[in-house]
């Protein structure tokens, strides 16, 4: 789509994909220099869905393995409370529904802040170690987006959000992405991706003024 003449830019990302959150602060800085003439979108990808669905305890030594190598490339790190209630537990189950649900009503809320909230809602578990299956861990959030605990309660068992989580999860998949995090630029009916991985502002820039001058 394109928004008040603006082309659009699709970040798409996962709440629960780490490389996602140390994405964020690349994001944040080409909000902040594109706004005025990007419509910027977060799309929530699936990453983790279905028969996916799971202790996190399955995969987190793997995640502990690839942590320096994020660490070493973005400058990023998770927060201690991510590794003591998240990965030691190995309790928590991961979904990416839930967060993408939480998305949605923010989105609806605060379309020019999805940025923000995308943001937001994944420093909740990698800087703060909380569980994306809890609706207390979003109130915070809910409050700050002027709504209040029952409010959000109410819309979070709401299957309109839940049906808008998944049409961005079909989204997603119709455009042929599996890994996250990932960009895509929509100019009247052109697409073009803007990268797939994590990239860094100095490079996702000249890629977005090539758009912009198509």
């Amino acid at each position: 789509m394109t928004t008040n003449n603006k082309p659009t830019l699709f970040y798409i990302s996962d709440a629960l994909c780490g490389w996602c959150f140390a994405m964020g602060p690349q994001i944040e800085k080409l909000h902040a220099a594109y706004a005025d003439k990007f419509h910027f979108e977060v799309l929530s990808g699936g990453m983790i869905l279905g028969d996916r669905v799971g202790p996190i305890g399955n995969m987190a030594s793997y995640i502990k393995q690839a942590m320096p190598r994020l660490n070493e490339i973005t400058g990023v790190k998770m927060g201690e409370p991510y590794f003591t209630e998240v990965l030691d537990k190995g309790t928590y189950i991961s979904n990416s529904e839930p967060p993408a649900i939480a998305l949605s009503i923010f989105k609806e809320l605060h379309s020019d802040q999805q940025v923000k909230y995308a943001k937001a809602i994944q420093d909740l578990q990698f800087k703060e170690g909380k569980d994306f299956n809890q609706i207390e861990t979003y109130l915070p959030l809910a409050q700050e987006a002027g709504i209040t605990e029952e409010q959000f309660q109410e819309r979070f068992a709401d299957e309109k959000y839940r049906l808008m989580a998944q049409q961005e999860f079909a989204q997603v998949q119709a455009w042929g992405i599996q890994g996250f995090p990932s960009m895509v630029a929509q100019s009247g009916n052109n697409l073009y991706l803007v990268t797939r991985g994590y990239a860094k502002f100095e490079d996702l820039a000249p890629a977005l003024e090539q758009v912009l001058e198509q």
